[in-house]
């Protein structure tokens, strides 16, 4: 017990040298980096293509080397980051067409987990998916990977498929920064909130159909606006001073 509180104190103390990171809580601390170096990714502060200098990155969480050795091998598993010879290890880059894939997946794989979840939604599903739409609204653009994959989990946790649900959550995180992007362009929150209200609605009703089929065209439609505005910023020739 004496070995388990020291060293619990030893890794509040490293943590605490980075605001960033935040309170440890029961997660390991190479979860703890993971988290925030996977969030960093999303949000768009480590752009694709961004080399990860394990040096530089310990010092600022304050960290050694060793967990975040670990932590960069759980990111790239995760399609994140990725190693190339020469550069070490940056941001990953999904092609379009990798991208368009990883919604495919999303439409298939959430349409699923959808209509086994609706009969299932307690009143506290319903509860908790409400509170995610409300702070997603009150928040905007700069949070929204955040608040939308909290907000589908919430409709898709009555499935009671664990292992689908974290494969989903691997294929959100590596579109949501992307996602961002799109949204950051178009400001297209609100239209997004709208289809979320719907779905619960659907949800609410118990109507299986109607709640699948809202649910592939919300995800297509982003799908394609994101396709559309890719494709263009890739096309387009760089700016010239």
């Amino acid at each position: 017990m004496l070995d388990q509180a020291r060293r619990a104190v030893q890794l509040n103390i490293v943590f605490n040298r980075s605001a960033t990171v935040g309170k440890l809580g029961r997660q390991s601390l190479t979860d703890q980096i993971v988290g925030e170096v996977r969030q960093r990714i999303i949000s768009g502060q480590l752009p694709a293509g961004t080399p990860l200098r394990q040096e530089k990155l310990a010092a600022e969480l304050g960290v050694s080397r060793v967990p975040l050795r670990e932590a960069i091998r759980q990111l790239e598993a995760e399609g994140l980051v990725v190693s190339e010879v020469h550069k070490g290890t940056v941001v990953s880059s999904l092609s379009l067409a990798e991208l368009q894939e990883m919604f495919e997946i999303r439409v298939q794989l959430e349409s699923w987990l959808f209509g086994l979840a609706i009969p299932s939604m307690t009143e506290a599903d319903f509860a908790l998916a409400e509170a995610v739409i409300a702070e997603s609204a009150a928040s905007g653009v700069d949070s929204w990977g955040e608040f939308n994959w909290r907000f589908h989990s919430a409709l898709l946790g009555a499935s009671r498929r664990p292992v689908a649900l974290k494969l989903l959550k691997t294929v959100h995180d590596n579109a949501t920064r992307y996602v961002n992007l799109q949204l950051a362009v178009v400001a297209d929150v609100e239209h997004e909130l709208v289809d979320h209200r719907n779905l619960l609605a659907f949800a609410r009703l118990g109507d299986v159909e109607g709640g699948v089929r809202l649910l592939r065209r919300h995800i297509e439609r982003v799908a394609d606006n994101l396709a559309l505005s890719i494709g263009e910023s890739r096309k387009a020739p760089p700016n010239v001073a």
